[in-house]
């Protein structure tokens, strides 16, 4: 089996509502072609659909905070775009595009993302942290710092807590088990 086709049987499996162990296991059983670790990782990644309801207010935060972050970062560009002429439209619209991307990637609780999030954001932060006086800052920018540290703490949560990792033990017969942490009780 192709990657590709391991992920979707994985995805198909998931929602029929069963955790990620088990859909390892299945996989596993029915023999995709992959290594154990391999295998593993790739179910790693699949946030089960008890998870999903688990995390479904946090998660929702987040895409919450997304799509403000790209609507507040297209109406900054657009301003800068009047400021300093529409020549520099292609490079104020790249980074709210990237928001949206990853905001809807999130959407598709594609895990991955949240790594992505907490890096861009972290980028920016860096970059704010050391252009701006902190003497002599406005009420804007205290806002801005807690809004990035609030979006980067709330992306490495999630990313924790959905795509958990796993741990491999070593069998007598010298074959590896594959252990997922116990999933979320659905209230």
């Amino acid at each position: 089996m192709s990657r590709r086709n391991v992920r979707k049987a994985a995805n198909a499996l998931i929602q029929e509502g069963l955790g990620r162990q088990q859909v390892f296991d299945t996989l596993n059983a029915q023999g995709t072609g992959m290594e154990v670790e391999a295998l593993a990782n790739l179910v790693r990644y699949i946030p089960s659909l008890a998870m999903r309801a688990h995390y479904r207010v946090a998660h929702a935060a987040l895409l919450i905070l997304l799509w403000i972050s790209a609507v507040s970062k297209s109406l900054f560009g657009v301003g800068l775009a009047v400021e300093r002429g529409w020549s520099q439209l292609p490079f104020v619209i790249l980074l709210p595009a990237i928001t949206i991307a990853l905001a809807i990637a999130i959407a598709m609780y594609r895990t991955r993302s949240y790594h992505t999030v907490a890096f861009v954001t972290g980028i920016g932060l860096v970059r704010m942290i050391t252009h701006t006086s902190w003497a002599q800052a406005d009420l804007w920018a205290w806002v801005s710092l807690s809004f990035s540290v609030g979006l980067i703490a709330l992306a490495w949560y999630l990313f924790n807590k959905m795509a958990s990792n796993y741990e491999v033990y070593d069998e007598p017969d010298g074959s590896k088990r594959v252990v997922f942490p116990p999933e979320p009780s659905t209230p």
